[in-house]
């Protein structure tokens, strides 16, 4: 059912009236008292508007009324905002902002003749207006006070809990009968497929991710792949997808025949279990289509599909499909209650539970439906507000009234006015899109859906809270977050989908240039799905004059006529010209016409990922520009100097960016910029210009690697609150005076440098949230001002990093700079180390650290490059009981490492290159260690005063030795089980070691040198009878590789495609025995042979048969050099290889 929301929209309209920039220019224009009387107007229908919308439900030509109110609403605004424009083009003129070229471009009209235009629109909107507004007297409607919904929402508890559900009801048996199918049924080589078949919001999706994610079918499938198809059932678009799940990575390949090689490759001869999420497709041809793309999986492979249809389930399926019924009343109730009563929430009365429990039986045992009422009710505090959800007129619309659930409706209806139009908005969205919540924020902020706070918080800060609310009301769907919990991007369930749809009616549609589906002329929010040449979206457009948002739906790399695209963008500006929003991202475009100027309304323009190299200088025309993304812009090369006319711009993108070396001067004159991103790019100097943003909030340098210097007089921007210099690795000092900087929350790094950098106590003034890298502690100068860097007091901080360049500490006469070490790996480097002499002033970095002392709620510490001989006195000292990692990197000189053993909330332990470190502490007193990571070249022996007696690092999950030159002990302790929880194993560079300490069960990845003795008696003792991933490193020859980690970009996943990162990575197709007892060892000679001779393609059939539970492995090595082009073929039981001088071999195991 299309509902009308005007209330928002005539609340930014009196918010333009009410501005005083046109309050001005109508006095100067002589429109003053037509502006007056609109307010007016407006004012007397905004006191029943309330009304109205609450009785259209019901009254269809109370709606009608509304839509007619709310069209003229559209071209108020439209010609405010043409008087506004026209006013700010005037302020900038006479304060001399604009350059001449742009005066010269923007052929500003004549003030007489501008003057009589605008006052005849006026007049000829108003008069309308106010027959609009007389025709409201016969709906008799009543002025209300509007419910404050917001405000009581916007003070709830954070939502994280209510995002994420972690259990699924009533779906156990269900989850079973398909697991069994799966693992067990047998489907004579062909293709097995089952279908889930239910109604929207029964719960199908989440049925398939409970089987997905389930321990038994991992272990069964050597590749799993999850794609989401919906009503779009295109086979190039499903196969790109199907190789992006498949390979982690994007897929830009356009042609059929490349993508289905590329397909083939990446699951031949694997057990695939592919999951297609919302099927709709009736057409067998296709599917016949899609089956040949999985050709050449192993046999055992499986496909679920999950439709509302169980004609698709008929086409698609080879057993009977899996009908998904409704869940129990008591099922229901639990998820009602979940959301309903959780933290934060209204208490949990007796009567409320029994109003709860009438309410969840109107859900009909749809679980999507259970939730989003639980979570409408979770704002519900008194029983009156509870019985009047139970008795709403909802419940009772006739089918064709009401086609979406009613539990969805009512959490709409119950939305505050802002809200309805943002979550509308969201309609022109293709369904299972992933939005991006800045984005989308963005978008609403062009679109003057963002109401501003009467707060310090900015308009992007205020649309992120929209986010929340609407997340919180389960009418989004939680997605990826950000390391600080915040939910970077999120989706909408189809029902939620089709529930905004039918609100927004034809004001946000979606349109396909494919299927040849046209635009309406009544559309004023669209999207725009192309696949094609950019020619193809003419058709579409053509009637689409008062849209207000085009957002393109391109899919980068497909289009190929570009010689055309100047002309179908200039013929769409002169169409379009009342857009806010363009979103061109992904659009094969070489150059921004000259004529975007004619978008004079613009306020939101994305040109990220296509291949503009600068912007027309006419850009700076754009006077309500606010909104410039050119993320990912790799060609671009400059900025025009005119980009310092865009005087409303408040964000600007521009990272990854790679060949952008130099900003304008001009960019320090955009004096309402608030966030610049610049990250990623190649960025050497920044304007000294910059310091003239005093509006600047975020600040994001981040891997600028080329930046040795930050804007000298950087004091001045006292808005700042977010300043990203992570890894900028070039950074020499801060500039002087930051701590005048008093809103700045984030600065991840903070460098000490010369006589003229800032000094440490600059950042006792600071108020600094997340984590902070101090580096450069050896320019700390004099030691009084250590203390005043005051890091006891910031208690938001919950990661420090405290670095030192060794070279300071070093003898005079000796070297140990880059240039000496140039070249070393890290074993020689390690080796250096031990060798090398320190200054004796190296001791006055304790005192130095002893008056860095954190606060006690620190959770990370990791310090680098310290010469101390003992840690600092507050380490040792339990001053950290909640400190869950710690990270000590090239601290030379110490030589104790007693009371780690006090920090008993560690997760995480990583000694690297301590080359002085004899013995360890005992560790075994840490009972939450999971990962531990050692490089002690000194230590001998791993003994009962490392890990005590039995029982010993009950929770450790991964351990790694690594350039443990001395190490050759690792004796056994008791009899009791040891180590029982690790699953990963890593020992590299232990020349020494010949022995472990007991078979080791629970590992399932190992990473180990194949020409360590101790490799070859460990297989032969069967000391890893479980292992299911192995890594072989340093082969003979190979003496670079740093990575003690064992990742290598394996990550423990059960699929490894051999890509370019110097490692030979194979699969099985996931036919692993659970029968461990036929564990046999590698043979010593093999790998002999295998030194000695570099020729890897006898190992498959080594593991294949001697190793049954083994699923991947891989090799990292160099080969030997030999003669340029020479090769050497050699043929195993499985395939011929190739292995080539210099590269790498590829070798599938089955």
């Amino acid at each position: 059912m299309t509902e009308v929301v005007a209330s928002s929209l005539l609340r930014l309209v009196f918010d333009k009236l009410g501005n005083k920039i046109l309050k001005e220019f109508g006095m100067s224009m002589g429109v003053d008292k037509e502006l007056k009387k609109l307010e007016s107007t407006l004012s007397t229908i905004h006191d029943v508007l309330e009304d109205a919308e609450a009785r259209q439900v019901k009254e269809k030509a109370l709606r009608g009324w509304l839509r007619k109110l709310k069209d003229m609403a559209y071209d108020v605004d439209d010609v405010l905002d043409e008087a506004e424009t026209e006013a700010m083009k005037r302020r900038s003129e006479n304060k001399g902002h604009i350059t001449q070229k742009v005066r010269q471009l923007s052929s500003i009209p004549n003030s007489f003749m501008f003057q009589c235009k605008i006052a005849h629109k006026m007049k000829k909107i108003r008069v309308r207006l106010e027959e609009i507004a007389g025709e409201r007297t016969k709906f008799h409607l009543q002025e209300r006070v509007a419910e404050n919904i917001s405000a009581e929402t916007t003070v709830r508890e954070e939502t994280g809990s209510l995002i994420a559900e972690s259990e699924v009801y009533g779906r156990q048996e269900d989850k079973e009968k398909i697991i069994d199918f799966l693992i067990n049924m047998s489907d004579e080589g062909d293709l097995g497929v089952i279908a889930i078949v239910g109604l929207g919001g029964l719960g199908k999706t989440t049925v398939a991710q409970s089987v997905y994610n389930d321990q038994k079918v991992r272990e069964h499938f050597g590749k799993m792949i999850w794609v989401y198809v919906s009503d779009y059932f295109d086979i190039k678009r499903i196969t790109r997808s199907i190789i992006e799940s498949a390979s982690g990575s994007e897929c830009n390949l356009t042609e059929m025949d490349l993508m289905q090689l590329k397909l083939r490759k990446l699951i031949e001869n694997k057990r695939l279990l592919l999951v297609l999420d919302d099927v709709w497709n009736e057409n067998y041809e296709k599917w016949d289509r899609l089956k040949t793309v999985l050709i050449g999986s192993a046999r055992g492979s499986k496909v679920i599909v999950t439709t509302r249809s169980e004609r698709v389930a008929s086409v698609m399926g080879t057993v009977a499909p899996h009908l998904l019924s409704g869940l129990s009343e008591d099922d229901c109730w639990q998820l009602f209650e979940k959301r309903a009563f959780g933290l934060g929430s209204c208490e949990k009365t007796p009567n409320l539970v029994g109003i709860g429990k009438e309410i969840v039986k109107k859900c009909g045992g749809v679980p999507f439906a259970a939730k989003a009422l639980g979570s409408l009710m979770r704002f519900r505090r008194g029983e009156s507000q509870w019985f009047a959800i139970k008795e709403s007129e909802i419940w009772n619309l006739p089918d064709d009234e009401n086609e979406i659930l009613p539990a969805l409706m009512l959490s709409y209806n119950h939305l505050p006015s802002h809200l309805k139009q943002c979550f509308a908005y969201c309609s022109i969205f293709p369904k299972g899109e992933k939005i991006t919540s800045r984005q989308l924020v963005q978008l609403w902020i062009a679109e003057g859906f963002v109401q501003s706070s009467n707060g310090s918080a900015s308009l992007e800060d205020v649309g992120l809270q929209y986010c929340d609310e609407l997340l919180s009301r389960s009418l989004f769907q939680s997605g990826q977050k950000n390391t600080d919990g915040v939910v970077r991007q999120f989706k909408m369930h189809d029902l939620v989908h089709d529930l905004a749809r039918s609100v927004a009616g034809n004001e946000c549609s979606i349109a396909d240039a494919g299927n040849k589906t046209v635009i309406s002329q009544n559309s004023r929010y669209s999207s725009l799905i192309f696949r094609g040449p950019i020619q193809s979206i003419s058709e579409p457009l053509k009637d689409a004059k008062r849209l207000r948002t085009l957002y393109f739906v391109a899919s980068r790399g497909t289009a190929k006529e570009e010689d055309k695209e100047d002309d179908v963008l200039q013929d769409m500006f002169s169409k379009m010209r009342l857009l806010r929003a363009l979103h061109l991202s992904k659009c094969f475009m070489k150059a921004m016409p000259v004529s975007v100027t004619e978008l004079k309304h613009l306020r939101y323009l994305n040109l990220s990922q296509t291949d503009i190299k600068t912007l027309p200088r006419c850009i700076g025309a754009l006077q309500n520009l606010q909104i410039l993304d050119l993320s990912c812009c790799q060609r671009l090369l400059e900025l025009p100097e005119t980009i310092g006319d865009l005087q409303n711009l408040l964000c600007l993108n521009l990272n990854y960016c790679l060949n952008l070396f130099s900003l304008p001067k001009s960019i320090g004159y955009i004096r309402n910029l608030e966030n610049l991103d610049l990250s990623f790019s190649q960025i050497r100097t920044l304007p000294e210009s910059l310091s003239s943003l005093l509006n600047l909030q975020s600040l994001s340098l981040r891997h600028c690697y080329f930046l040795n210097r930050l804007p000298e007089n950087m004091k001045n921007m006292r808005s700042l609150k977010h300043l990203d210099i992570c890894q900028c690795c070039g950074l020499l000092c801060m500039p002087p005076g930051i701590g005048q900087l008093t809103h700045l929350r984030t600065l991840p790094m903070f460098v000490l440098g010369g006589k003229n950098g800032c000094r440490l106590s600059e950042l006792g003034c600071l108020s600094l949230l997340g984590e902070l890298d101090i580096r450069g502690l050896e320019n700390v100068g004099e030691a009084t001002v250590v203390r005043k860097a005051n890091l006891k007091e910031k208690q938001g901080l919950h990661s420090l990093r405290f670095s030192w360049d060794l070279t300071a500490y070093v003898k005079p006469g000796q070297a140990c700079d880059e240039t000496q070490n140039k070249g070393k790996n890290t074993k020689e480097l390690v080796e250096a180390l031990r060798a090398q002499d320190w200054d004796a002033d190296a001791g006055s970095v304790e005192d130095v650290l002893g008056d860095l002392q954190p606060h006690e709620n620190l959770e990370v510490l990791e310090m680098e490059g310290y010469a101390g001989k003992t840690p600092p006195w507050w380490l040792m000292e339990s001053s950290l009981p909640y400190l869950v990692e710690l990270s000590l990197t090239s601290c030379v000189r110490c030589v104790h490492l007693s009371g780690l053993e006090q920090l008993h909330s560690l997760r995480v332990l990583k000694l690297i290159k301590l080359p002085a470190v004899k013995c360890l502490p005992a560790l075994e007193q840490l009972p939450y260690l999971k990962v531990l990571q050692l490089m002690l070249p000194a230590v001998k022996c791993l003994g009962s005063d490392f890990y005590g007696g039995e029982g010993a690092f009950p929770a450790l999950e991964e351990l790694t030795l690594a350039l443990m030159s001395d190490l050759e002990e690792w004796p056994a302790v008791g009899s009791g089980e040891f180590l029982p929880h690790l699953s990963k194993l890593c020992i590299v560079e232990c020349p020494k070691l010949r022995a472990l300490p007991s078979s080791f069960p629970s590992v399932r990845e190992l990473e180990m040198n194949v020409d360590d003795e101790l490799l070859l008696s460990s297989f032969q003792s069967g000391a890893f009878p479980n292992l299911k991933h192995l890594q072989i490193g340093n082969c003979g020859y190979d003496n670079d590789n740093d990575d003690c980690n064992g990742d290598d970009g394996n990550n423990g996943d059960d699929d490894h495609n051999g890509d370019d990162d110097g490692n030979d990575n194979h699969d099985s197709d996931g036919n692993d025995s659970n029968d461990t007892n036929n564990h046999q060892s590698f043979i010593p000679e093999v790998l002999a042979d295998l030194m000695a001779n570099y020729d890897l393609s006898f190992i498959p059939k080594v593991l294949a048969d001697r190793t049954s539970s083994l699923k991947s492995w891989s090799v990292r090595s160099k080969p030997k050099p030999r003669a340029p082009g020479s090769s050497t073929m050699s043929m195993s039981g499985f395939c011929m290889t190739t292995v080539t001088a210099g590269e790498t071999t590829i070798l599938p195991l089955f």
